[in-house]
């Protein structure tokens, strides 16, 4: 097998999800933790397949400039959107349950080169987004915000991490029959995501049903 073949490979598996209820659940195993030279920027991520109907390069730029900015990823799974946004932000913080996730994310760090160190991958529990006083200027939520517990109590709490005028995105799947995504049971509609936004106190809330075929788009931002 050449080393070529064997980076495609590991590049692959690196994008598919490990957190519940995320696309391809079961399928990410680290086939590799051996070091190898910086893999170009533009090679890391490409699952097809996903990437047609999530749309990344859209999601991305909802955050707009990320120029020294320090994003947050919550949920972030194996890290499909953190190495992404590890190319354009100063600081990219992998938020997630599964500590087994966050070792894959580690791993794959190692694979692709120093580029990446602008990642931290950081452990959280369930119910709290685990960030300091203000220290986020943007947050992304994909295909995660219906598998957040006690979100009244959760959001204030990121809202908190959150400098004076962050941007929160979120997107996650529509209702009705899709090919992709969860069961409705497992969904939030729009508009109980925009009252609970309101209620922890995010404003400047909008609603996007069509840019994306089978997800929302959900904005906002700290006053």
């Amino acid at each position: 097998m050449t080393q070529r073949f064997l980076i495609g490979l590991i590049l692959f598996f690196s994008v598919l999800s490990c957190t519940q209820q995320k696309e391809n659940n079961d399928s990410v195993s680290p086939k590799s933790n051996q070091s190898v030279p910086d893999v170009p920027r533009a090679e890391v991520n490409t699952d097809t397949l996903r990437t047609e109907w999530q749309n990344p390069e859209l999601v991305i730029s909802l955050l707009g400039n990320l120029s020294g900015e320090t994003v947050l990823d919550i949920g972030a799974g194996s890290g499909y959107f953190s190495f992404k946004l590890a190319t354009q932000a100063e600081k990219v913080i992998a938020l997630e349950v599964d500590p087994k996730a966050l070792e894959y994310i580690e791993e794959q760090k190692v694979v692709l080169g120093n580029w990446t160190n602008n990642i931290e991958a950081r452990l959280t529990p369930p119910d709290v987004p685990n960030l300091l006083k203000d220290e986020v200027d943007k947050v992304l939520i994909v295909n995660t915000y219906s598998l957040l517990p006690n979100r009244q109590q959760y959001l204030p709490r990121l809202l908190e991490g959150m400098r004076k005028g962050a941007l929160l995105v979120i997107i996650d799947f529509k209702l009705g029959e899709i090919p992709v995504g969860p069961s409705d049971d497992f969904k939030v509609q729009p508009k109980v995501v925009r009252k609970e936004l309101r209620e922890a106190g995010f404003g400047q809330i909008k609603i996007d049903l069509d840019e994306l075929a089978y997800q929302y788009i959900i904005t906002a931002k700290k006053k």
